[in-house]
């Protein structure tokens, strides 16, 4: 039987996610062309590589305590995906692979800890199943696995399709209203609602407006992935991503379960739990970068 990392509790009280922001952090810009425009990634620290994929319709400001906490120990490279944040380049969920390898050669990176957070999560599964050579370990926060049984229903769905038509109706701001209420997007604390409404606000639909073709990531992809890998999800996620969660640990030959405190976005509002969960993965995996 595989370890199971467990961490944090489901009454831990949900801390403002602006309060380890106490010291500042160096951070340096790249806009990064990929051929049909450029992506935007934030570096900060040195150390092995820790790569952060937020997910649909946020940025790269999400992993922001993730930068503050660890980049004394770890290099951080926290990335608006194409589509998002400040990166030019158009949506398209099948070209975000190709992205990460020339970021990656940009940025002199050899092998990586690469973090995919919910539908950042599918692009991180095809870069570990294509390149694996350049994986040092593999984190999956709330990701989603395409075929599963049962699924999503109730709360658990994302009405894509009645976003869609709200964006191509001229009402984004209406969609960006229902994802904000939406159970995965749900939180308490006012600091965080704050943070969330941010990244909402700079979503402007272009994935909506002009879907490209899917990236779908099945159960029976997850063999070919041989890369030490960590599965969290937050204690209050969905049930639906519970589920999920444990069949992509039992489905990774080398993968490990984690549950920590929080909802899907447990690692801006329990950073705390979060980052030690994360620190403590990427220590027990960095003896495999040392030569034999």
């Amino acid at each position: 039987m595989r370890p199971t990392i467990i961490s944090g509790t489901k009454n831990t009280p949900e801390p403002r996610p602006d309060a380890a922001m106490t010291r500042t952090i160096d951070t340096a810009i790249h806009d990064i062309a990929v051929g049909d425009g450029h992506v935007r990634v934030e570096t900060a620290g040195r150390g092995t590589p820790i790569v952060l994929l937020h997910g649909w319709a946020l940025d790269r400001s999400l992993w922001r305590r993730q930068v503050e906490a660890l980049a004394d120990r770890f290099m951080l490279v926290a990335i608006d995906r194409r589509g998002f944040g400040g990166s030019s380049a158009p949506p398209g969920l099948r070209r975000e692979g190709s992205d990460l390898m020339i970021l990656l050669n940009r940025l002199g990176l050899d092998r990586i800890v690469l973090v995919g957070m919910s539908q950042g999560g599918r692009v991180a599964l095809h870069f570990a199943m294509d390149h694996p050579d350049r994986m040092l370990g593999l984190v999956l926060q709330g990701a989603p696995l395409d075929g599963f049984q049962p699924e999503p229903r109730g709360a658990d769905r994302i009405p894509i399709s009645s976003y869609a038509a709200l964006v191509r109706d001229g009402r984004i701001d209406r969609m960006r209203m229902l994802w904000r209420d939406h159970p995965l997007m749900r939180v308490a604390d006012p600091a965080a609602q704050r943070a969330i409404a941010e990244m909402l606000d700079g979503y402007d639909g272009r994935d909506l407006a002009a879907p490209a073709l899917p990236l779908t990531a099945m159960a029976g992809d997850l063999e070919a992935i041989h890369a030490p890998a960590l599965v969290v999800t937050g204690e209050e996620d969905t049930p639906w991503r519970h589920l999920v969660g444990d069949a992509i640990a039992y489905g990774l030959p080398n993968g490990r379960r984690a549950r920590t405190a929080g909802g899907h976005l447990c690692n801006l509002t329990h950073a705390d739990g979060y980052n030690a969960l994360l620190d403590g993965f990427v220590r027990w995996i960095e003896p495999a970068r040392q030569p034999q």
